[in-house]
């Protein structure tokens, strides 16, 4: 077993090839390894740069940009004595490119976050987390939200396409399921003239009922959300489907149908044509001592944008695939602005006697058709 694992390690560590490209099944290209210990990513809509978080030796997470060429990395959180206690984590990109929002987690330590990054897999990351702007050199960082509530929760923030408006969930009851019931919040991103920014004009986006919503983005009109949420009765808190949801009400459009585990990470391609996600559809068979449970497993998949033409793009959870890496979990993930290429967080190994399990950014390079 040792062997053959770290077989698999010294081959993901190589450009996994892949089948040859049909962009109707299965448009994958290549795929490699691209930055290890990166986490949750965003790419930049000029394309140049890469924001991510990334665990140091003490479990806490900071938040790091790099050039695409990877020649220019640097923690934009490591020396900020305000947040040396905290997690810095999910940087969203601002459409200029020139700074980021950054939820940070305070009290990881009570939380038991440190050294265990499942945590943060679950909703739970957003406990205790506040919002900050951090211009892209580092020098200047403003916090944007105030909760005074104890156990306080906002998740994922998001950029609209074509201005300046700021999605993130935010949970509105603490006792409602496993991880409490949730709305989208929504709020305009100004700068002013000192150069201080603030979130104006703040709206709430009422859910059709109590439940779990994780934003994954805006649709392309920006009049709407894309969104991974348990709205189906009786639906487990950890069981997400993806909805199309209108700003302006209407019957939530469900996208997918998961019977048990989650879709998840849902991102529109530039062209609007696609959308990738993560799910544990197809995912069979189990390994003895993996520290990624069966139920936290996912692959990358790709559908079009109306929920249609479903195809997995990714086998790590696959013994017999020349890239299987034992249990895996893809979690968030991003485009480049060209369409070709996606950047994933993945995450594996580690072992139940306290060895971490490692996480990296894969690059997945797509049959050129997509490119935009």
């Amino acid at each position: 077993m040792v062997g053959y694992r770290l077989i698999c390690i010294l081959l993901a560590g190589m450009a996994a090839p892949a089948p040859a490209a049909d962009p109707e099944s299965n448009p994958v290209v290549r795929i490699e390894r691209w930055i290890e210990g990166g986490a949750r990513v965003d790419w930049s809509r000029q394309g140049d740069w890469l924001a991510y978080d990334k665990a140091g030796e003490d479990g806490r997470y900071d938040v790091y940009i790099t050039s695409t060429d990877l020649l220019a990395e640097r923690c934009l959180t490591c020396d900020m004595y305000a947040l040396r206690k905290d997690n810095a984590m999910n940087p969203a990109w601002h459409p200029s490119g020139e700074r980021l929002v950054v939820q940070v987690q305070s009290h990881p330590k009570r939380l038991r976050f440190v050294a265990d990054p499942l945590q943060l897999l679950t909703p739970d990351r957003a406990l205790h987390s506040e919002f900050y702007d951090i211009d892209r050199r580092g020098k200047h960082f403003t916090l944007l939200t105030r909760f005074a509530a104890s156990g306080s929760a906002v998740l994922d923030p998001h950029f609209a396409f074509d201005s300046d408006r700021l999605l993130w969930s935010e949970r509105i009851k603490a006792r409602k399921g496993r991880y409490g019931a949730w709305q989208l919040r929504s709020a305009q991103f100004q700068v002013n003239r000192s150069g201080i920014p603030k979130l104006r004009r703040v709206r709430t986006h009422a859910a059709p009922v109590d439940a779990l919503i994780v934003p994954q983005g805006y649709t392309p009109d920006d009049r709407g959300a894309l969104v991974a949420a348990n709205l189906e009765p009786g639906q487990s808190p950890d069981t997400l489907d993806l909805y199309r949801l209108r700003f302006d009400g209407g019957e939530p459009e469900r996208l997918t149908h998961s019977r048990s585990g989650a879709d998840e990470y849902a991102r529109l391609s530039p062209t609007g044509r696609h959308l990738a996600f993560t799910s544990n559809a197809g995912i069979r068979g189990t390994e003895p001592d993996q520290i990624v449970p069966s139920s936290a497993r996912r692959e990358l998949w790709l559908m079009d944008a109306d929920g249609s033409n479903k195809r997995r793009l990714t086998f790590f959870n696959d013994p017999t695939s020349e890239g299987s890496l034992g249990h895996t979990y893809v979690g968030d993930l991003a485009w480049s602005p060209t369409g070709d290429q996606i950047a994933v967080h993945v995450l594996w190994g580690g072992s139940r006697n306290g060895d971490r399990p490692r996480e990296a950014l894969y690059r997945i390079h797509l049959d050129p058709s997509f490119r935009r």
